[in-house]
Formats: structure tokens, C-alpha cells, sequence
């Protein structure tokens, strides 16, 4: 019996191990490792697909269903201002709350990871730049919205980048595009979207 118990001991932790693998422990949002390794799987598709049509072969298409990715990389302004200010614990409330805001935004389907520190990223499949930008906008704007009971004049707000691609720009390209956009908007203001294809 004591075997037994150990048994499912392991096996608890394990099932653990595998899901802070696919999940951020603080954020409850997707790793990076699972974010790349998904897009990446969805651009080979894509990038098949559109390999299939241009050779006239469109016995497979219903197998996808979709032409497109788009990407949004999303940075809080000031972040480390608001640790210094406000400590650490308000700190990891501001990026719960803003991670939780992000995924409830977003479509059954689309991805959001925490891709480091108070950096994260979406991924919209069949997206494309224009929708994108409206979902970047409507996301900034939620977040601009959101309080904080712990500090109540605490306001925070978002940079984001947009990109999109048909299979033709590998996972390295998109984010690098994504996260230039994001830095643009960054150094023209903060609180804004800016488009990869508009820098």
C-alpha cells in the first residue's frame, strides 16, 4: 500500500512538471518554449498549404482551414517603476491581471504566452495584420482600463507590435518583426499599436 501511495505521489508530481512545461507558473499563461514550438507548427502548415494551391493540388485544402498568422508582442510601460514603487507583490498582480486580460480577450484558438519578464505574446491564427491591430487595440485599451484595489491610482498601460505571415517569414522573422513594431511604439509614446508593415 505504502508503494502505492509513493506510486501516485510521483505521478502527481510529474503530471505537475509537465504542466509548468506548457505553463507559466505565475501568469497561468503558455511558456515560450510551447508558444515557439506551436507557431512554428502552425507556420510549417501554412506554408504547405500555400505550396498545394500554387501547384494546383486543392484535394487537401479542407484539411486547414486557414492562410494566415498573425502575431501581437505586447510590453507593460514602466513596469519597473511600478516593482520599485509598489513592490514585487503588486507587481505579480499587475502581470496576472494583465495576462488574465489579454487571454479573455482573445478568440478560442488564439495563443498568449509570457515570452519573458513583463513581456507577452499572442498568436491569432488566420489573422491577419489588419485584424490584429483592431484585437492589439482592443487589448490596450481594456488594460488602460483596469484597477487595482491594492493601488488605487495605479494605472498601466501597453506597447504592442503587430505582424502577420502566410507561411513565408519562419517563427525567428515574426517575432523579430513583431517585437521591432512593439519597440517603435515604445519609443514614440507608449500606450499605443503600431504595425510591423507601417514602421
Amino acid at each position: 500500500m505504502e508503494d502505492l501511495d509513493k506510486i501516485q505521489q510521483l505521478e502527481k508530481k510529474i503530471k505537475e512538471l509537465e504542466n509548468n512545461l506548457i505553463h507559466d507558473k505565475l501568469t497561468g499563461l503558455k511558456t515560450r518554449a510551447f508558444f515557439e514550438e506551436e507557431i512554428s507548427t502552425y507556420l510549417e502548415i501554412i506554408r504547405q498549404q500555400r505550396e498545394l494551391i500554387q501547384s494546383g493540388d486543392t484535394s487537401r485544402r479542407e484539411y486547414f482551414g486557414f492562410s494566415n498568422l498573425s502575431i501581437i508582442f505586447f510590453d507593460i510601460d514602466h513596469f519597473k517603476l511600478v516593482n520599485d514603487k509598489y513592490g514585487h507583490e503588486v507587481g505579480d498582480l499587475v502581470l496576472v491581471k494583465v495576462a488574465n486580460t489579454i487571454r479573455s480577450s482573445l478568440r478560442t484558438g488564439d495563443t498568449v504566452a509570457r515570452w519573458g519578464g513583463e513581456e507577452m505574446v499572442t498568436s491569432l491564427l488566420g489573422a491577419n495584420e489588419q485584424d490584429a491591430l483592431t484585437k492589439a487595440e482592443e487589448i490596450r485599451d481594456n488594460v488602460a482600463n483596469l484597477s487595482f484595489p491594492e493601488a488605487p491610482e495605479l494605472k498601466i498601460t501597453l506597447s504592442a507590435g503587430v505582424t502577420a505571415s502566410d507561411g513565408e517569414v519562419d517563427l525567428t522573422h515574426l517575432v523579430r518583426n513583431a517585437d521591432q513594431a512593439m519597440y517603435k511604439a515604445k519609443e514614440s509614446g507608449r500606450n499605443k499599436v503600431l504595425e510591423f508593415s507601417q514602421i
